[in-house]
C-alpha cells in the first residue's frame, strides 16, 4: 500500500519568489499558493528555506558599482540591475517528518527547487510514503530592478529601488522597494589611492498577502578607475528574512505565519565596470554563504 502526498511541479524558470516580478501568468501565482497550502508550518520551513536564502541574497546585491563620490555637486543615474543566485545541491533536499508511527520518523525529500519527492518505507508495516515534489526546476534564482542614484551632498548619495506590478485576476500585487545611502570616506582620507565609501541599504519585497521579504546591507565599498575601466569591490554585513502567511487546506493544521532568516550574513564583492560619458555597464560576483552575481547597465553619472 502506498500513501502519496503530491504537489504540482513546474519545469519553467518562474514561480515562487524567484521570478515573481516577471511572472505573466495568474495561474502560476495561484499554483504557488495552493502548493504551500498543503504544508503545515513545520514542514513548509524546510521546503521554502532555499527561497529565503537565495532571494534574500539577491535583494542585497547590485547596490553599488563605484565608490567615487563628490563632496558637493550634481549626480543622477538610472541603473537596470539584474541579480542571480546559484541553486546548490544542498538547496534541493531537506529532512521532513514521516507520518506519525513511521519508522524511520524522518527522511530526505525535495525542497521547492528539488526533483521528485523522497520515499520512506515503514520498517514494521512495509507501507511507503512519498514526500512532496519540487515546485520549480532551475539552477539560478533571478531578480531584476531599476535603481536610481542621486547626489552629491556632503559626499553622500541616495540609492532608491522601486518596481511594482498590479493585481490581475488571481495574480496578487507585487512590490519591491529599497532605499539607502552611500557616503564617501575618501573625502576624509585624501592620501588613500582608492575611492572608499560606506553604504547602508534596506529593502522589502511583498507578494500579495502570501510572502514578505526584508533585507538590510551595511558595508564598505572601494573602487579604482583606469580611464574608462572601473574596478570595484567591498565587504558587507547583511541580513534578510522571509515571512510566509497562509491557511493550510488540511483543517488539522493551524494557520501558518512563519519567518525564516536568509543564510547570508556576510559577503565579499569583486566587480568590473565600463563607463563611457553617460553610459555604463557593470558586473560583479558576491561570495558568502550564498554565491550570487549581479550585472547591469546605467545611464547618467
Amino acid at each position: 500500500m502506498e500513501t502519496l502526498r503530491r504537489v504540482p511541479r513546474l519545469s519553467v524558470l518562474a514561480a515562487a519568489a524567484c521570478t515573481l516580478l516577471a511572472l505573466s501568468s495568474a495561474g502560476r501565482a495561484q499554483s504557488l499558493q495552493s502548493t504551500l497550502e498543503q504544508f503545515s508550518a513545520t514542514d513548509v520551513k524546510g521546503y521554502v528555506q532555499p527561497m529565503a536564502d537565495l532571494f534574500g541574497a539577491n535583494m542585497n546585491a547590485g547596490i553599488f558599482h563605484s565608490a567615487e563620490i563628490g563632496k558637493m555637486g550634481f549626480h543622477l543615474s538610472l541603473d537596470i540591475v539584474g541579480m542571480a543566485a546559484m541553486v546548490g545541491d544542498n538547496q534541493k533536499t531537506y529532512t521532513v517528518n514521516a507520518p506519525p508511527g513511521f519508522n524511520p520518523a524522518s527522511f530526505q525529500t525535495a525542497t521547492m527547487f528539488g526533483g521528485k519527492g523522497g520515499v520512506v518505507t515503514d520498517a514494521g508495516t512495509g507501507f511507503t510514503y512519498r514526500g512532496s515534489d519540487g515546485f520549480v526546476s532551475t539552477t539560478v534564482v533571478p531578480l531584476a530592478a531599476p535603481q536610481l542614484t542621486i547626489g552629491d551632498v556632503f559626499g553622500t548619495r541616495a540609492v532608491i529601488r522601486f518596481i511594482t506590478t498590479p493585481a490581475v485576476s488571481n495574480f496578487p500585487k507585487a512590490t519591491l522597494w529599497g532605499i539607502g545611502a552611500q557616503h564617501s570616506i575618501s573625502q576624509y582620507l585624501p592620501m588613500v589611492p582608492l575611492n572608499v565609501a560606506a553604504h547602508i541599504f534596506v529593502n522589502k519585497f511583498t507578494f500579495g498577502d502570501l510572502i514578505d521579504f526584508s533585507g538590510t546591507s551595511i558595508g564598505i565599498d572601494a573602487s579604482k578607475s583606469f580611464s574608462i575601466l572601473n574596478l570595484f569591490g567591498g565587504v558587507a554585513w547583511e541580513k534578510s528574512s522571509m515571512e510566509a502567511k497562509y491557511t493550510p487546506t488540511n483543517t488539522a493544521f493551524a494557520p501558518v505565519d512563519i519567518t525564516m532568516t536568509g543564510a547570508n550574513n556576510f559577503r565579499a564583492t569583486i566587480g568590473l565596470g565600463l563607463h563611457i560619458v553617460f553610459f555604463s555597464i557593470f558586473a560583479d560576483a558576491n561570495f558568502g554563504s550564498i554565491t550570487n552575481f549581479s550585472a547591469g547597465i546605467g545611464f547618467g553619472g
